[in-house]
């Protein structure tokens, strides 16, 4: 998730879609105005921050948590090469 900050009040339709929304002044449902924050995902943030049809970056990114990568265990059994018996024949 991405973390940004308003600089110019605007209203989204995919509101439903922000987490962690930390609102400066007043709560309306839709609007966002300068200085809340919030978390988004990658495409919501480029979108926001200017690729959109007008061209025009409403947030500023703040912070870009990293990824959780799962990691995969493997269980790894390290075989001891056999002993040759090296009697000679006598």
């Amino acid at each position: 998730m991405i973390k940004v900050e308003v600089i110019e009040k605007f209203t989204l339709k995919d509101f439903n879609e922000l987490k962690n929304i930390k609102r400066k002044s007043v709560e309306k449902e839709g609007t966002l105005y300068v200085g809340d924050t919030f978390e988004c995902s990658k495409d919501m943030a480029k979108y926001l921050t200017g690729d959109n049809a007008l061209k025009k970056a409403v947030v500023k990114v703040i912070e870009i948590a990293p990824q959780k990568i799962e990691k995969e265990v493997v269980d790894i059994k390290e075989e001891k090469p056999k002993k040759k018996n090296n009697k000679r024949a006598k």
